[in-house]
């Protein structure tokens, strides 16, 4: 037992802050000691869909770790241009194919371990960031001797999850990449024909990937809110009807294990006017997740400034009406980027739209005479023009104008590379075409603090207010005072 000394003005103090929180909570379901938070933000709408005490999502992708990708890290592989370019790896498995287990296994750790840092999440909270999605193989969960693919990610996982618990920000879970290939892209693993939903057995083992992630998910239930079942499903491969029968199954399984975490799905590149299509309308605290990028099409890519930011509107119109009249929307992936010059961004050893050297292309597509992947459209951001980062500027704000205050919010891809300016958020807020926001990620034991906020509708328990780490002092009292009374004049 411990015992404390209470002088006789501290004594005093006390009795006269219980006095006025009886007095001020019969008028305030705060009490006189509440302090909101984030009050100088403003949050979006209560949705359906959204948790309790979440509030608005500004997210990030941590991409290109647990899932490489070329145009993130090309350094990985860059190593491989010795090679005859029908020899060169282009994604995740023939990096590890070509390399041999062993050699994959060691490059990789070494990446795992180093490209994303506590840092990172630090300063990303600092700049406003509370949640981050973390894309994730299936091999990470379930992996055959016969594939090339090295699994180890899951501690790695973990060390961020710890970090995240740490500084306050809440997690996604982002099934990337299925046995198969869901898409065909090398976001999921393997670039080519994707096969996913033609196997059963690539379907089981999803699933039991997915179950793996979500006891994942459940262990770590007070960092982890959402759960994305697949990343980018083809809706060019399979019927819409496949694809949500698959969606059903994952629903169960998930459920089954995290009841209470967000349940998400991607629009399959659907308009939002079929997203019903993908929707079971029994599903609880389900979110749809669309990717709205202005570079992989000759048509967009070849837009002005001007239209690229009044673009913005009319994509993410459906989108909104959706989101008051069903269920919630998150944008899972937007950049600042309006043009496909990017190295590796179409895929390794393609050429871009911009300068009409992509396949399919017979001539540039940008809008300039000269389309040239240089200057302001290069890979180094001290070359960019004032006017250029400007524009940038207001191409962000166009589009954070609706999707921070008209959908529950969004995930900027990607929190850093290695020379992709516009797909960098970290470099992005730096440099000032990103704009940062107040801090909303807390640590719990922060949030929770007597100087910070009660979030219940309780009074303090006295024995912590008298022998916590803060107790109550004269200066608390009158800011209780003060909060009571401003609350009172303001009701």
């Amino acid at each position: 037992m411990k015992y404390f000394y209470i002088g006789s003005l501290h004594a005093a103090i006390l009795v006269i802050w219980f006095v006025l929180n009886l007095a001020c909570a019969a008028t305030s379901p705060k009490g006189i000691f509440a302090v909101d938070v984030v009050s100088d933000v403003e949050e979006i709408e209560p949705s359906n869909a959204k948790l309790p005490d979440t509030g608005i999502i500004r997210g990030v992708n941590i991409g290109g770790v647990f899932l490489i990708e070329p145009f993130i890290k090309p350094s990985l592989f860059d190593q491989f241009l010795i090679l005859n370019e029908v020899d060169r790896p282009v994604d995740e498995w023939t990096f590890s194919a070509t390399l041999g287990k062993q050699e994959a296994r060691k490059q990789l750790e070494e990446h795992w371990n180093t490209f994303v840092t506590k840092e990172d999440l630090e300063t990303l909270a600092e700049y406003g960031i509370n949640w981050i999605r973390i894309p994730i193989g299936y091999w990470a969960f379930n992996i055959t001797d016969d594939e090339p693919f090295v699994d180890g990610q899951v501690p790695y996982i973990e060390r961020m999850l710890e970090w995240a618990r740490d500084i306050g920000l809440k997690v996604e879970l982002d099934l990337h990449g299925a046995p198969g290939s869901q898409n065909g892209f090398d976001n999921s693993g393997r670039r080519g024909s994707p096969q996913w939903l033609y196997s059963r057995t690539n379907i089981d083992r999803t699933l039991d990937a997915l179950n793996k992630m979500s006891q994942l998910a459940a262990e770590w239930e007070d960092v982890v809110y959402g759960i994305q079942i697949m990343n980018e499903p083809s809706r060019w491969k399979w019927p819409a009807a496949d694809i949500f029968k698959f969606y059903n199954e994952a629903y169960e399984l998930v459920r089954g294990i995290s009841p209470d975490t967000y349940f998400m799905i991607h629009d399959t590149f659907l308009s939002p006017n079929d997203w019903p299509s993908l929707v079971n309308t029994t599903w609880t605290n389900a979110l749809m997740d669309t990717h709205i990028y202005q570079m992989f099409d000759e048509y967009v890519v070849s837009l002005d400034e001007s239209a690229h930011i009044d673009l913005v509107a009319k994509m993410a119109e459906n989108i909104t009406i959706f989101d008051r009249s069903q269920f919630g929307v998150v944008v899972g992936e937007f950049s600042a980027a309006t043009h496909d010059c990017t190295k590796y961004i179409n895929g390794l050893g393609r050429g871009s739209r911009w300068e009409g050297t992509l396949e399919g292309m017979d001539r540039p597509h940008c809008p300039f005479e000269t389309c040239s992947c240089t200057g302001d459209y290069g890979s180094n951001y001290k070359e960019f023009s004032t006017h250029y980062k400007r524009f940038l500027r207001r191409y962000i704000d166009a589009q954070l104008a609706i999707y921070d205050k008209e959908i529950l919010g969004w995930f900027y891809w990607n929190f850093k590379t290695e020379g992709a300016p516009e797909w960098d958020y970290l470099l992005g807020v730096e440099q000032g075409w990103i704009p940062k926001f107040p801090r909303l990620a807390q640590p719990k034991e922060e949030i929770s603090s007597v100087l910070d906020i009660d979030h219940t509708t309780e009074l303090f328990d006295i024995s912590y207010a008298l022998a916590g780490p803060r107790a109550l002092t004269a200066s608390t009292l009158l800011l209780s005072i003060a909060t009571c009374v401003l609350s009172q004049l303001s009701a």
